[in-house]
């Protein structure tokens, strides 16, 4: 058995040798630009040098490319300069793609003119050694260079994909019913407010006559304590069915966010001597 599992790892990992130059080559091809400031005028070097990285910074945001340039690329440059005529030789234009690992070059023309930097750029093809010159870069002296370059990223390299924008979505919004009041429940509710009203009202006057007879006897005859009696009973029966019809409600509200709808809910209220009894079931 094990033996059996050496050689199916064998044959797997020179699948896996065989397949990978396919692979490699199906992959697509990243394209490499980097930024080279050629010319410069009116203009110091080391501002110079940070347009260049601001252009390269610029490009790989609004592309999808990647993009050197400023003091990345200054540094690799020969020690002599480039050549004043690389633009025009396509083995110069292939030797500085190797130094600075690019398959395509942009080259800047810096010039302040009043208080205008225009950049003139030319792309280079490290390949076939082929040049296009590209629309010229104007930034004004109170323009944001790297909006500025985003905007013409485009121009600059136009057969280079746009890169989208992310986008990040919200949450999702729950797809759950929402809780609702429902015609039964509204019933409910208002008879439990109408009822706890009403046995407020008769329990107040149910104490005030009580409160009443208690001071003097003589002007509490029995008409009286009978009618003190009933509204004492019906306060507690009231009071007790408003209190049965508030949880009902509560029931019932707190159940319409079911799909299946409230279940039923039962009650009843029954007079004793001493006051009422109340009754409730609720189906879950």
């Amino acid at each position: 058995m094990t033996a059996a599992r050496i050689i199916a790892a064998l044959v797997a990992a020179a699948a896996t040798v065989a397949l990978a130059p396919a692979a490699r080559a199906q992959a697509p091809a990243t394209t490499r630009v980097a930024v080279i400031v050629d010319l410069v005028a009116n203009v110091t070097p080391d501002r110079a040098t940070e347009l260049g990285g601001a252009v390269a910074d610029a490009l790989e945001r609004a592309l999808v490319v990647d993009a050197t340039g400023g003091a990345d690329v200054a540094r690799r440059l020969p020690a002599e300069g480039v050549p004043d005529d690389c633009v025009a030789e396509a083995a110069c234009i292939a030797s500085l793609a190797h130094r600075l690992d690019a398959t395509e070059l942009l080259f800047l023309a810096i010039v302040q003119v009043g208080t205008t930097v225009q950049i003139d750029a030319t792309w280079a093809s490290a390949a076939t050694g082929e040049t296009r010159s590209r629309p010229r870069i104007d930034l004004e002296a109170d323009a944001r260079a790297g909006e500025v370059f985003a905007a013409a990223a485009e121009r600059l390299l136009p057969h280079v994909e746009h890169r989208s924008a992310v986008v990040i979505a919200p949450p999702p919004r729950p797809t759950e019913p929402r809780r609702r009041m429902t015609t039964a429940t509204w019933a409910l509710g208002g008879g439990a407010v109408a009822a706890l009203a009403g046995s407020v009202g008769l329990g107040l006057s149910a104490r005030a006559t009580y409160q009443r007879c208690d001071s003097d006897p003589d002007r509490c005859d029995a008409d009286d304590r009978a009618g003190l009696r009933t509204r004492a009973v019906v306060a507690d029966v009231l009071g007790a069915g408003a209190l049965v019809a508030g949880g009902a409600a509560l029931v019932l509200y707190l159940r319409s966010a079911r799909a299946d709808g409230p279940r039923p809910v039962q009650a009843w209220i029954t007079p004793v001597r001493a006051g009422a009894m109340a009754d409730v079931r609720v189906e879950f």
